[in-house]
């Protein structure tokens, strides 16, 4: 079994988010990161037997519509997935559903949600520093 992170992290905090829960496997993970060039893009080779932890920032309680566009181009093979909201202390409203509804439309198997709290991208006063450590041990 291999763990795959795959995160939408522009400003870096959903990717933090997405690390801290990975490094509770003890297991070396692989990311891959949605918010790149296009030309840099490169999707994992899931197997059925693997877990994939995909983690998006929430803006005005959804997810990024080029965040979706991308996660769509993954093949999930049946893989189990993890999903994660990552928001700036505001509110994640119906991200965790529109994550999992695309999930499992390209065939994950949706195993356990996560929202986590992560800095705000343009208000930075809002959840500052976070995730911090008291964050990182929770998500482990």
């Amino acid at each position: 079994m291999n763990i795959y992170q795959i995160t939408f992290s522009p400003t870096g905090g959903t990717r933090r988010v997405s690390e801290s829960i990975c490094k509770a496997f003890d297991v070396e993970s692989y990311i891959t990161e949605l918010c790149t060039k296009q030309e840099n893009l490169k999707y994992p080779d899931i197997n059925v037997d693997d877990l994939v932890v995909i983690s998006m920032p929430v803006y005005a309680g959804r997810v990024p519509a080029l965040a979706v566009e991308r996660l769509k181009g993954v093949k999930a093979n049946g893989a189990k997935c993890v999903i994660v909201a990552v928001y700036g202390n505001r509110a994640y409203e119906d991200a965790l559903i529109e994550m999992q509804d695309v999930a499992t439309e390209i065939g994950f198997q949706v195993i356990a949600a996560v929202a986590a709290i992560s800095e705000h991208s343009i208000c930075r006063m809002y959840g500052a520093g976070r995730p911090d450590d008291g964050d990182a041990k929770v998500l482990a």
